[in-house]
């Protein structure tokens, strides 16, 4: 019964999470219409939402079941909080605000630290992980910004950098792959029918938080 009970309530944070933050963030948007944007209106955002919502209760069976470690579960779920916003963020900005990857930041090695204080034994087996993560994330997004000639925004390399930190290469790797696989089958769809063309850029962060999400779902 218990479980049940925080389940429920670590469902109903995702959205309550997401309106708090965007709510506190939205007045430093660019464009007037999302200062003032009513939010979880949009057909998008339910089906963020939702998508948000199935992946956490894969993940959190995964773990009751021990499958996942505490702190890779309270990654996990940080993780997926914060990638609704920024999803929606760039979907409607073009933009990965610094302030919400500082939240992450934040939230993330304070996650690291008590899992440090109350099983420092348990901290130390996951940072081959988080060095893998990391290295992976490092090469490919820089390399990609690189001869990408800055089309691949600073911004998602910053958020790739830190999902390879808290996602650990256990999970970043898929994540990256699914959605530089949807990024571009989107982008080739879309210059075949003449919606883009070569030097149009999308964001992509949409994209990475459907690879999160199915990597969720099958990991």
């Amino acid at each position: 019964m218990t479980d049940i009970v925080i389940l429920i309530a670590m469902i109903l944070g995702i959205p309550l999470l997401y309106f708090l933050i965007l709510q506190w963030y939205k007045e430093d948007f660019d464009q007037e219409k999302n200062k003032t944007r009513k939010l979880l209106r949009s057909w998008q955002e339910i089906v963020v939402m939702l998508l948000a919502e199935g992946a956490l209760v894969k993940t959190w069976f995964d773990y009751i079941h021990g499958k996942e470690s505490a702190l890779m579960f309270a990654l996990l779920y940080t993780v997926l909080v914060i990638m609704t916003i920024l999803c929606m963020a760039d979907y409607w900005e073009c933009i990965v605000p610094n302030k919400i990857l500082l939240l992450l930041i934040l939230v993330g090695l304070i996650e690291f630290a008590v899992q440090g204080i109350r099983n420092l034994q348990g901290l130390l087996s996951i940072i081959p992980a988080v060095i893998l993560g990391f290295l992976f994330c490092a090469i490919t997004f820089g390399i990609a910004y690189i001869v990408s000639k800055g089309s691949l925004g600073a911004g998602d390399v910053k958020l790739a950098i830190l999902l390879g930190i808290f996602l650990t290469g256990e999970y970043v790797v898929g994540t990256v792959f699914y959605g530089s696989l949807l990024s571009a089958g989107f982008s080739i769809v879309q210059m075949l029918r003449k919606k883009l063309n070569r030097k149009d850029e999308i964001p992509f962060v949409p994209f990475l938080y459907m690879g999160l999400i199915i990597i969720y779902l099958v990991g």
